[in-house]
């Protein structure tokens, strides 16, 4: 059999040469036009650094994407590639800003190609929107070619129309009649003009049927006789091979990609090494990648394969073997994903069964849903532990119908080992403690019923503890105000607060540490909202000190949190934002997904408060609330942001309608700080557009409801909005101690607000020279060449630039030094 040869095409490779003049180039045609072939032979000849990761089937999920993306990346910056991995896949607006922000500050070599290839098996479009984020903040060298047999998947209509994406499509890929010519010629094959006419009519440039028809032709198959592909495959590719290596590829198409071991294991064959060496020679359809020492059959002769393999039966026994392959390799989800392929589920859940604590990463393995609501009820009792798993799941899915489908699972499982005979005590407390433990989520942030749920698996998990929640769980679950999020009911913040400092360690019990510190962040976090400054400052340090102790950044976040507010109120400004940025510093280092979340929602509203609207992160200010489930978004906290930017923007129309759009929010939980800022937002809102009278008529509503808890720190951050109202109701109503206490705290806040630097943002002259360059779209090496300074150089003032602004990457940084009018 010839083997394969590549043609080099100075079209398409001039149409090629636009990778570099693009941050996204997408390359599309059907199966078989040779598009990593011309991608892969361009790429050779230029010499470029290249980046390469390739979905191998539709199951590839966004854990796949991300853990090669970060394989590849960490070739760049093994720090980073690490970061990027522990990070995971971002799922929201803040965690992918972070992403961006890392990618921009990496050093990419000139023209660093990342390409993805096979990009038509991704389902999950949060892959395809992460791809048009880093288009969009075109990190400096790098630039993207994803390689598909269609787009539909991809969002590339903004990136057309600001020309940040070019399409490469199927008909530039095409062979042209010469290219044809060329390419028999390349080969040592001739043929009669007749026949040469014949085929490129009947193959339209398409080179998989060109190089099968040559190679039929070879053999005496006359051009066209048999018009389906497959045939073709079958006498030009199959049947050129003995009965042997034919099993041989039959029994390794259940595989996406494998090694020589990995071949050797599966079909148990002694001479694999032999057989794929052979195929690698003779077969342009069997790819080796050197670096990983990987094979992958081509998806012309692979969709073949499959079509062949009628013996289910052995299909299946390589599937599980492959499971057990990566099982060896302790590679979880994909010893998984072929378990499941075998249909051998029991013993995936007989695995997960014997998971020593309460997985939230089971979902790495894509099938994770399907795998139990698939299997009988019946079957799945007798996993307990990997049942409470997929129930757990279930409950922090943050979708309703999923959560109610959870708590039934929870109810029957409840009843059947309540009941149970003939297990251990051991093994039946076990599973009734992680029941116990879950019924915690499913009546979160009703502390009473909670810490019922606490004691319960506490006596039953006696001594066991540690195994169930981990010591670095997100005990405050994204929230920066963690009394916030327990504050349900009007009139009983003290009682709240006291209830949960009481039955709080109980909870401790269970992770070993988890959540040290909230004894002291709950009292402050009370202290601050009430009032009384002293004790919210003591209790707060005592926070940190304890929290940082056990490594408890959530609870670090939300006392750190307490401090800042506090110290705005008191006209130590200058200390706050040194407080953000240590803040930020440390946050940035451990790099946690969830605590950088809540981190910008902090950023966010601090700024908010000092009246920094071109500080606020983006997707706070612009409202880009991307789906996540609740954790990541801090309880609605990040609403409450949003909204004090629209009011820092005067655009009280939006704001009027936002405020009553966001109490669905406030509602699902029923966060009474919430419900207390949206109050202040109506009413200023209905002052700025109906007047005082209408202003204060809903002012007095949230004094009413504040009123009994003695709430008034909140106010007094809206003072620049509200000191009007709030002396019109002072004047109606002289008496009204609270209120006048409410003044008096709003004429400190503005007294305060004076202390806010002037500008903190202030950069050299060779920042703002090297910002505006970049802001006209020039590259680093570009700015260096006009600046006559060394790329390097360019790079050190651009990290300075971004941490002066506090911007997460090049875009974020020029739109605020714009705002800012520094350039």
């Amino acid at each position: 059999m010839k083997k394969l040869k590549a043609l080099k095409r100075e079209r398409v490779n001039r149409a090629l040469e636009s990778m570099f003049d693009y941050p996204l180039t997408v390359v599309e045609a059907p199966i078989g036009y040779g598009k990593t072939t011309a991608v892969r032979e361009f790429l050779a000849a230029k010499g470029c650094p290249v980046l390469w990761l390739t979905f191998l089937t539709s199951e590839d999920t966004a854990v796949y994407f991300w853990d090669r993306f970060s394989i590849e990346i960490g070739k760049v910056d093994k720090k980073t590639g690490e970061s990027l991995k522990s990070l995971g896949f971002p799922t929201d607006a803040p965690q992918t800003a972070n992403i961006l922000s890392i990618l921009n500050g990496l050093d990419f070599e000139p023209d660093t190609i990342l390409v993805i290839d096979d990009y038509h098996f991704v389902r999950d479009l949060r892959i395809g929107r992460l791809l048009s984020h880093i288009a969009a903040e075109q990190p400096e060298n790098l630039h993207i070619t994803v390689i598909t047999r269609d787009t539909s998947n991809l969002e590339l209509d903004e990136l057309l129309a600001k020309r940040q994406c070019t399409i490469l499509p199927q008909q530039t890929l095409k062979f042209t009649d010469e290219e044809v010519r060329s390419y028999y010629a390349l080969m040592g094959f001739s043929l009669p003009e007749s026949e040469f006419q014949k085929i490129c009519e009947y193959a339209d440039g398409w080179i998989s049927l060109i190089y099968l028809i040559m190679l039929g032709a070879e053999r005496g198959i006359p051009i066209g006789l048999s018009p389906a592909l497959d045939s073709l495959v079958e006498k030009v590719l199959y049947n050129a091979y003995d009965g042997q290596i034919r099993q041989f590829l039959l029994k390794l198409s259940v595989v996406d990609s494998f090694t020589a071991e990995q071949a050797l294991f599966v079909t148990r064959e002694e001479e694999a090494e032999e057989f794929l060496k052979k195929l690698r020679r003779e077969n342009a359809f069997i790819a080796f990648e050197e670096t990983s020492g990987t094979y992958k059959i081509h998806n012309v002769l692979l969709d073949f394969l499959r079509s062949r393999s009628t013996d289910t039966e052995e299909c299946t026994e390589c599937c599980r073997r492959m499971g057990e392959w990566h099982l060896a390799k302790k590679e979880y989800p994909k010893a998984y994903g072929y378990f499941y392929r075998a249909g051998d589920t029991e013993r995936i859940l007989a695995l997960l069964d014997n998971e020593d604590t309460l997985s939230f990463n089971i979902n790495d393995f894509g099938r994770i849903l399907e795998l139990f609501t698939e299997q009988p009820r019946e079957l799945l009792f007798k996993y307990p532990i990997a049942y409470t798993q997929y129930i757990c799941l279930a409950v922090l899915s943050g979708d309703r119908s999923l959560i109610r489908v959870g708590v039934e699972c929870l109810n029957q499982l409840q009843e059947i080992y309540g009941k149970a005979e003939g297990i251990t005590a051991a093994r039946k407390n076990l599973i009734l403690g992680r029941i116990s433990i879950i019924r915690v989520f499913t009546v979160w942030n009703d502390s009473y019923r909670m810490m019922a749920h606490v004691k319960e698996a506490v006596r039953l998990l006696e001594g066991h503890g540690r195994c169930v929640i981990r010591e670095n769980a997100e005990f405050t679950f994204g929230s920066p105000h963690l009394l916030y999020s327990y504050y349900t009911r009007p009139d009983k913040l003290k009682e709240m607060a006291d209830h949960m400092v009481a039955v709080f360690p109980d909870l401790q019990l269970l992770t070993g540490g988890c959540g040290e510190g909230s004894d002291h962040l709950i009292p402050a976090e009370y202290a601050l909202e009430t009032g009384d400054w002293k004790t919210a400052e003591l209790n707060a340090l005592k926070a940190v000190y304890k929290a940082n102790a056990r490594k408890q950044t959530c609870i670090v976040l939300c006392a750190d949190f307490a401090l800042m507010r506090l110290y705005i109120y008191q006209g130590r400004i200058s200390e706050a934002l040194e407080l953000l940025s240590r803040l930020r510093n440390e946050v940035t280092r451990e790099n946690h997904a969830v605590n950088n979340t809540t981190l910008e929602i902090i950023e966010g509203y601090i700024n908010a408060c000092l009246g920094r609207a071109e500080y606020i992160p983006a997707w706070l200010r612009n409202g880009d609330m991307s789906p996540a489930r609740f954790i990541y978004q801090g309880h609605a906290f990040n609403y409450i942001v949003y909204c004090k930017a629209v009011l820092l923007s005067k655009n009280y129309i939006k704001l009027e309608i936002l405020t009553e759009e966001f109490k669905q929010y406030f509602s699902t939980f029923h966060y009474q700080l919430g419900f207390l800022h949206k109050q202040i937002l109506e009413a200023v809102t209905k002052y700025r557009l109906y007047g005082l009278d209408a202003g204060c008529s809903l002012l007095r509503r949230a004094f009413d409801e504040a009123r009994e808890d003695h709430i008034i720190l909140p106010f007094a951050e809206y003072a620049p909005d509200i000191i009007d109202l709030v002396r019109q109701l002072v004047a109606s109503s002289p008496g009204d101690e609270y209120i006048k206490k409410v003044l008096l705290s709003c004429e400190k806040y503005m007294d305060s607000l004076k202390n806010i630097p002037e500008n903190s943002a202030s950069l050299s002259a060779r920042e703002l020279q090297v910002l505006a360059l970049a802001a006209e779209g020039l590259k680093r090496g570009e700015i260096a060449q006009r600046l006559h300074i060394m790329p390097g150089t360019v790079k050190v003032h651009m990290e300075h630039v971004y941490r002066k602004l506090e911007a997460g990457g090049k875009l974020d940084a020029v739109n605020k030094a714009r705002k800012l009018k520094l350039i």
